[in-house]
């Protein structure tokens, strides 16, 4: 009785190999639905980010009548601290001028090479480290002319949007230099049309880009026509 109690007391080889089995099928089910939740978190976190970033532009507008710099001509360059969007917002989320980016002008789901040689090392920051975000490229590109009072539709107007990093002005779908980003919901930084190779893996089906808008509110939207970033109501 003893012999056969003991012989009984483990898992046969064909019970350890169904654990193994139901183990894996848990895992393959459980493993997407955490990532589409991490990713979602990502998605909720880039949208505050760029709330953030339409207020600072408008109590930017409110202080100088106008919206930051998106890129500035080449003799402005040449100043101590080049007058561009991404450090003419930093003293209204606290912090010097003098900072290019990082913080809030940065996407958690955005990507860098740690290592532009071996490619081994991935983390937030965008293409140079410091930036995953563009404003307008409708909006004072070359110009410090355009604020509030010159959009017409604001509800339908981007301000800020996802990119990977690279431009600080951003570009419609279909024109040159297009830039949106459609990292979230199953993207990648190889969404955009211009793809800068920050990381490899092609477009999805379900990819999604957040925009911000002139008048506050935060899109997580599909597509991002030219009529968005008009200034005009079309």
């Amino acid at each position: 009785m003893k012999t056969s109690r003991n012989a009984r007391a483990g898992f046969t080889l064909i019970e350890l190999l169904v654990v193994i089995a139901i183990i894996a099928i848990l895992a393959g089910l459980l493993i997407p639905v955490l990532a589409r939740a991490k990713d979602k978190a990502r998605a909720t976190v880039c949208q505050s980010n760029l709330r953030q970033l339409s207020m600072a532009a408008m109590m930017y507008d409110g202080d100088h009548g106008t919206y930051p710099i998106g890129w500035p001509l080449a003799e402005w360059l040449t100043a101590p601290t080049p007058p561009i969007w991404y450090r003419q917002l930093q003293p209204y989320v606290g912090k010097s001028q003098k900072v290019a980016g990082q913080g809030i002008f940065v996407c958690p789901g955005s990507l860098q090479r740690k290592d532009q040689k071996s490619g081994a090392a991935l983390v937030a920051g965008g293409f140079w480290g410091y930036l995953a975000y563009a404003q307008n490229a409708f909006i004072n590109n070359g110009s410090k002319t355009t604020g509030t009072r010159q959009v017409v539709d604001p509800v339908e107007t981007v301000l800020y949007g996802d990119t990977d990093g690279w431009d600080a002005c951003l570009y419609p779908d279909g024109a040159n230099g297009a830039n949106v980003c459609y990292r979230h919901s199953g993207g990648s930084e190889k969404s955009t049309e211009t793809d800068r190779g920050v990381v490899s893996g092609g477009r999805r089906t379900k990819f999604r880009a957040n925009l911000a808008f002139a008048d506050g509110h935060v899109e997580l939207r599909r597509a991002a026509p030219r009529r968005l970033f008009t200034l005009e109501r079309d």
